[in-house]
């Protein structure tokens, strides 16, 4: 009778090298795609601002855009640490110890990528619903409100955020802020005298020859 073959037992720890693996694959991904999203809502920032350098910071739209950014960096350094976290975990020797915390948190960091893939959902489109723009307005400050001392403050940064944006995009700010210095008036400069100098004749003038001398030089020809 031929030996039957032994039978491979996947462990938890297999799985969980496994679901890592997948995790990481997801948030390289999501890191890509996120980034050039943000790309592109830093584009739309700009000609907001370009379209409206008077009151681009009392508009609603563009706080929302540039707060929306913050959300999304927020996502991404979240699911970077929570990455971090569960490949800690599975180095453990003892990974029975630490089995059921990887889960839970193998289980964070899918919710996490959940949020991040939501936001590939135009930013019209979420403004269109009251609703789900003031429960999307409150999650985001919610999840920022730890990285600042209070909402003023953070507004206060966006202010400042938008005004960067605004130097970078309209260079006339500069050069009112360092004006041309002034050149020297030419009104009260002499005026150039334009008429041509007088040439001395210095031609030798000849002397008149007197009678007496012209009756004398025949005489000494002769």
């Amino acid at each position: 009778m031929g030996q039957k073959g032994s039978k491979i037992k996947i462990t938890e720890q297999d799985r969980a090298v496994l679901q890592l693996k997948q995790s990481k694959d997801s948030i390289h991904k999501y890191t890509k795609r996120t980034s050039d999203l943000i790309s592109h809502e830093k584009q739309e920032l700009k000609i907001l601002i370009q379209n409206n350098p008077q009151k681009y910071k009392e508009n609603k739209k563009t706080r929302f855009i540039l707060k929306r950014i913050h959300y999304q960096e927020h996502l991404l350094d979240q699911a970077s640490d929570q990455l971090i976290n569960l490949e800690n975990m599975l180095s453990n020797i003892e990974f029975k110890l630490v089995e059921k915390q990887f889960f839970e948190g193998l289980q964070n960091g899918n919710k996490i990528l959940t949020k991040l893939n939501k936001e590939f959902t135009n930013v019209d489109e979420v403004l269109d619903d009251v609703q789900e723009q003031i429960a999307y307005q409150d999650e985001i400050n919610e999840a920022l409100a730890q990285h600042v001392s209070g909402v003023n403050d953070y507004e206060d940064e966006i202010d400042k955020e938008l005004e960067a944006m605004e130097k970078e995009l309209l260079p006339h700010e500069e050069l009112e802020s360092n004006p041309v210095p002034n050149m020297p008036s030419v009104e009260k400069l002499p005026e150039l005298n334009n008429s041509k100098p007088k040439i001395e004749d210095t031609t030798p003038v000849k002397k008149p020859i007197d009678e007496e001398q012209q009756r004398q030089e025949p005489a000494l020809l002769a």
